[in-house]
């Protein structure tokens, strides 16, 4: 009778204990990521919506010599990402992403190529819909001209090359752990419409590239994006035959 008892206790225990486990192992469907959830509930700042916001009060700009330092005001964590733009004239045409970062950085400091003048702009990146530009800030020239200015063409040097039906593309950059090393071309030296012809992490290499049109001249673009965000853009350089 003693051992009947025991042997009941241990299968009600046992049903117990499998009644008690956790049967939802796999992820509801459709359902969001923890970190795309908490972002989805990241309430975007009111400035962030108003079509006439001064961009002063979004981000502001400094300068000290070559290093021009961002300052966000706004809050962009709500957004996937955000990239920083820059030109010399102030008008939004030909603005070449300097950078890559993620939204919730509150800074960014970049280095200028030369003792002019900047104008800025900040794209932000929504989960959903098309992107937002904010800007132009403009920050001053370098008045001491105190700053020491990159030679990227130096630190940086690539070349392009053609034959009838290809062009190569070769380059040797320092040594380095880069996010992506990107090859664009088009058929003007117009930055819109560039097409990425090549991708690699490799900071020294040659890429053939087979011409859509044999007849027709193009024009190349090397990106290459560093860890921190830092995008260092050279082009464009036409494809050549060689010289005889």
């Amino acid at each position: 009778m003693e051992k009947f008892i025991i042997t009941i206790l241990i299968i009600i225990l046992t049903l117990g204990a499998s009644c008690s486990k956790n049967t939802n192992l796999e992820p509801i469907a459709g359902a969001k990521s923890d970190s795309v959830a908490k972002q989805a509930d990241v309430k975007t700042p009111d400035i962030l919506k108003q079509k006439n916001a001064n961009p002063n009060d979004i981000f502001s700009v400094s300068r000290d010599g070559q290093i021009a330092t961002l300052d966000f005001h706004a809050n962009f964590s709500a957004y996937k990402r955000i990239a920083i733009v820059r030109n010399e004239t102030g008008f939004y045409k030909n603005v070449p992403v300097v950078a890559e970062l993620p939204s919730t950085a509150h800074q960014f400091e970049d280095t200028l190529p030369n003792a002019g003048a900047f104008y800025y702009w900040i794209r932000a990146y929504p989960i959903s819909g098309a992107l937002q530009s904010f800007g132009p800030v403009r920050v001053g020239p370098d008045e001491g001209n105190k700053g020491t200015y990159p030679n990227v063409e130096k630190t940086y040097p690539w070349q392009v090359a053609r034959s009838y039906t290809n062009a190569t593309i070769y380059w040797n950059f320092p040594m380095a752990n880069y996010r992506k090393i990107s090859i664009k071309r088009n058929s003007s030296p117009n930055t819109p419409n560039r097409k990425e012809v090549y991708a690699t992490k490799e900071p020294v290499g040659r890429f053939s590239d087979t011409l859509p049109d044999p007849e027709a001249d193009y024009w190349y673009w090397i990106d290459a994006t560093l860890q921190d965000g830092h995008i260092i853009t050279q082009g464009p350089v036409k494809a050549d035959f060689p010289m005889n």
